[in-house]
């Protein structure tokens, strides 16, 4: 009997020591303190972060949850998902996240202020054998088709920045999936121009002239506003 009270005194030592490393354990953690990144402001959905976004916080780490970006750096330059809003002192989830290469809209995430995305159906030729890419600089030549009248073909726009090559099924061209043969160009235009780059799609033939940079034309998506081609086409 008193080898059994002797066990038993040591197995409740044993319980009581276990509960009390547990408590400490949890004790320790629940006050220690890590410094993450949280929202300095607040954000609004498709913003792209910077530093004026995020401040620091010292916060318990027993207090995160969830996939929560811990350093600074793997925030900035992302883009806010669509529907997400982000409130002052919130953490940075994962989810709440993307790059702009993962986004559906990546293109419109590209353009300048005042811009907008104008597409154009391409073949082979047009994109000079495939070797249109994005980011490139092209100049847009226009050649009339009606025979009626005298031929006439200019440049139209200099130097309009190339935001995706897709194939038909909208995808780019170096996705695993893709057919591999352009059907469409995304384009960086002004938005009042993009009216008579449509109308120049009716009235004739568009080519595209892959430019090495964009180096000699500080702006983009320059109208040829003094070719005879403009005129037409403001008709």
């Amino acid at each position: 009997m008193k080898k059994i009270k002797y066990y038993w005194i040591i197995g409740i030592l044993i319980v009581v020591l276990v509960n009390f490393l547990l408590f400490d354990i949890v004790l320790k953690r629940s006050i220690d303190y890590i410094e993450i990144p949280v929202a300095a402001v607040s954000i609004k959905p498709r913003s792209k972060l910077d530093a004026s976004h995020i401040r620091m916080l010292r916060v318990p780490s027993a207090a995160i949850e969830g996939k929560v970006y811990l350093d600074k750096e793997e925030i900035i330059d992302k883009w806010v998902k669509y529907a997400v809003s982000i409130a002052p002192g919130s953490f940075f989830y994962h989810d709440y996240l993307e790059d702009s290469e993962n986004s559906l809209d990546y293109p419109q995430l590209m353009l300048n202020n005042g811009q907008g995305v104008a597409s154009l159906a391409i073949d082979l030729l047009i994109s000079a054998g495939n070797t249109l890419l994005p980011n490139q600089y092209v100049d847009i030549v226009f050649t009339s088709k009606d025979k009626r009248k005298p031929i006439v073909s200019d440049v139209i726009f200099r130097s309009v920045r190339v935001l995706a090559v897709k194939d038909r099924n909208g995808l780019d061209m170096d996705d695993s999936k893709s057919q591999k043969v352009p059907a469409v160009a995304l384009l960086a235009m002004n938005k009042q121009d993009i009216p008579p780059f449509i109308h120049a799609q009716i009235l004739g033939n568009i080519d595209l002239i892959i430019k090495v940079s964009n180096e000699f034309d500080p702006e983009e998506a320059i109208c040829n506003t003094e070719s005879e081609v403009w005129r037409l086409l403001n008709e």
